[in-house]
């Protein structure tokens, strides 16, 4: 499926950063809790500690795997009631509502393309390329690739929102249903609101 059958803008740049989203830097945490939830979506599974949301997935027992890959020496505790609370702040900032501060343990280079991603309006979608580009990079395409796929915080931090430069939308590490999903959902939520073509910018590397 292309984007333009989503109703999607296709951008040649990458824009100005949301305020829905706030990246925090605490550290690794001690203690995680986590909990998943049934949404519009589908099931989400979220991680979370102190200081922020440190795992958004959306398959219970795989993200749970995945996200101990990201903290293989940190306790993790459920809690349900306060997963249910998280996830109604997490589609909120999602939708446009709020702000949910996140904690992204990765490289610098991860971070960077991950701070890269914020900059992708909803309804929107960018190529690999493109964000390769904007961070000083632009021969780095696959290791790009390679970042994005380990995004540890699905939807929040939209990597679902980068797909390849023929318009293809494919290649989303929880399905392309899933993927063809949420965009959809953002490409009808920026047709309602009326969103304009933020305005764009280019960084140079």
């Amino acid at each position: 499926m292309k984007f333009d059958q989503l109703g999607l803008v296709f951008d040649d740049e990458l824009s100005v950063r949301g305020k829905n989203v706030r990246v925090v830097d605490s550290g690794v945490p001690d203690i995680l809790e986590f909990g998943t939830v049934t949404t519009s979506l589908g099931l989400m599974t979220l991680v979370w500690c102190k200081s922020g949301l440190c795992y958004l997935g959306f398959e219970a027992a795989r993200s749970l795997e995945k996200a101990q890959k990201f903290f293989p020496s940190v306790s993790f505790l459920p809690n349900q009631k306060m997963a249910a609370r998280y996830t109604g702040e997490v589609l909120n900032a999602w939708r446009g509502e709020g702000v949910v501060d996140l904690v992204a343990c990765g490289t610098v280079f991860q971070k960077s393309v991950w701070e890269a991603l914020l900059r992708i309006p909803v309804g929107h979608v960018v190529s690999y390329g493109s964000v390769a580009e904007y961070i000083g990079s632009p021969k780095a395409v696959r290791a790009v690739g390679s970042a994005v796929g380990a995004n540890p915080v699905s939807l929040l931090i939209p990597c679902h929102r980068v797909i390849q430069q023929n318009g293809s939308v494919c290649n989303y590490g929880w399905g392309d249903e899933m993927k063809r999903k949420i965009l959809k959902e953002e490409a009808l939520v920026n047709r309602v609101s009326g969103n304009p073509a933020s305005r764009k910018i280019r960084r140079a590397g």
